[in-house]
């Protein structure tokens, strides 16, 4: 899906970029040859398969990327193991763990409401569909979910924002629907759970492959990979800043990363310190310019007003401030 003007925007914004500020008889500088973008998993379809091939149809500048759990890729570009010139992540905790000498600041932009998502061809299907469908109180969810021999599947809450999130939401579930006690324990487990805990990139696999009968989801990733799916209230979806409050009633405790607490599932972004910042800018630019603005609600994306991290002053020309 394309917007209106998608490609006259990054042309134009690439002109302005490229435009010397010294000496007319200055030597211009350099165009990029490629962008390295770093994201979390949830977005492999809107970068690889939407943004990134529209960016270099546009800009002539060869897009990379590389998807995973935000807090992993978070450890790997800290370590030095992948290279990057922009991180998108879920959350601003991934970027600032980075630290001002690659990163000092981000904009988040949008919110990625968090979905169930469920085999329609699992022998609980109907059962989750009378929910999706109104047909039956979303409290039933939650006891379905705790249903012995039912197959639910999570990202690892250690590596990825999407495996927080959901591990809470069950916990906040549980106080808002008054469920009895020990009930998001019987859905989840331990933290780790080894039977639950999947990659970003696998667990939508080993649901439509029928090895999950449910599994957690953002819902842009829901509908990117047509899966079928139950829409939470915004008391818990984790995306609407007006129940911000109550997501940050529930905590989990995670060997190695400390206590973590509910926050909004915002998409956050930043262009990472290095040589080839200017490529980085470029596609910054691109994907938060007014024209993509429809593209990214068509996907399920909740647009919020930016929200920033860090430096304010150090954002380059172009971006929100």
């Amino acid at each position: 899906m394309r917007a209106p003007g998608i490609f006259s925007v990054i042309l134009g914004i690439i002109a302005v970029s490229a435009a010397g500020c010294g000496r007319p008889s200055a030597k211009p500088a350099a165009v990029p040859h490629e962008v390295s973008v770093a994201y979390a998993g949830s977005l492999d379809y809107m970068n690889d398969q939407v943004l990134g091939p529209a960016f270099t149809k546009a800009s002539g500048i060869a897009y990379q990327g590389r998807g995973g759990g935000s807090w992993a890729l978070a450890h790997e570009l800290q370590g030095g193991v992948i290279q990057a010139d922009v991180f998108e992540s879920v959350g601003t905790g991934p970027i600032a763990s980075l630290g001002h000498k690659k990163a000092s600041w981000a904009i988040g932009f949008a919110a990625s409401p968090l979905v169930v998502a469920y085999n329609p061809k699992s022998r609980y299907a109907p059962q989750f569909e009378a929910i999706a469908e109104g047909k039956a109180p979303l409290r039933n969810l939650f006891t379905l979910l705790a249903t012995p021999g039912l197959h639910l599947g999570r990202t690892n809450p250690a590596t990825d924002p999407q495996g927080q999130t959901f591990y809470l939401m069950v916990q906040l579930a549980q106080k808002l629907y008054n469920l009895p006690a020990g009930t998001a324990q019987r859905i989840l487990g331990a933290w780790n759970n080894p039977q639950e805990v999947y990659s970003e990139e696998g667990l939508p696999t080993q649901l439509q492959a029928g090895g999950l009968d449910a599994a957690s989801a953002f819902l842009p990733q829901a509908r990117q990979l047509h899966l079928s799916y139950i829409v939470l209230p915004p008391e818990l979806d984790f995306a609407n800043p007006e129940d911000l409050h109550l997501y940050q009633t529930v905590a989990m405790t995670i060997p190695q990363v400390g206590t973590v607490r509910g926050q909004l599932s915002t998409l956050d972004l930043t262009v990472l310190k290095g040589k080839n910042s200017a490529a980085g800018e470029a596609f910054a630019r691109f994907i938060l310019a007014k024209a993509q603005r429809r593209l990214w609600q068509s996907q399920g994306y909740e647009l919020i007003p930016p929200v920033f991290w860090g430096q304010k002053a150090a954002i380059p020309e172009g971006l929100p401030r």
